[in-house]
């Protein structure tokens, strides 16, 4: 009779010893699972900042294309209205001169 009972405690410790060890490889198996998944994930987050990044750039390039146009087109405009103000202003001026001149050697 004692036999027998250390015979089933002998089959339950080597039950217990294998569930263990089949708790070990699962464990082991869950947490291989968990690094790929994290993996994964980081380099989906890594491939989605690296998009959002050039699609900001890339917004950034035309926002500033477009303020680069505006500048030029009103530097442009205040370009020509300075010429004609010193057009203007030359004739002007030479007709002064002219005047002057003209009146110092007729005198």
């Amino acid at each position: 009779m004692a036999l027998e009972h250390l015979k089933q405690i002998r089959e339950k410790e080597e039950q217990a010893e294998k569930i263990k060890q089949e708790g070990l490889v699962e464990s082991k198996r869950i947490v291989g699972a968990a690094r790929e998944e994290a993996a994964a994930l980081i380099d989906k987050a890594n491939t989605d900042a690296i998009r959002h990044y050039d699609e900001a750039i890339a917004k950034a390039h035309e926002e500033a294309d477009e303020d680069y146009k505006k500048i030029i087109h009103n530097a442009a405009w205040e370009c020509d209205m300075l010429s004609e103000i010193v057009s203007k202003n030359r004739e002007e001026a030479v007709a002064l001169i002219v005047n002057k001149v003209m009146g110092a050697w007729r005198s």
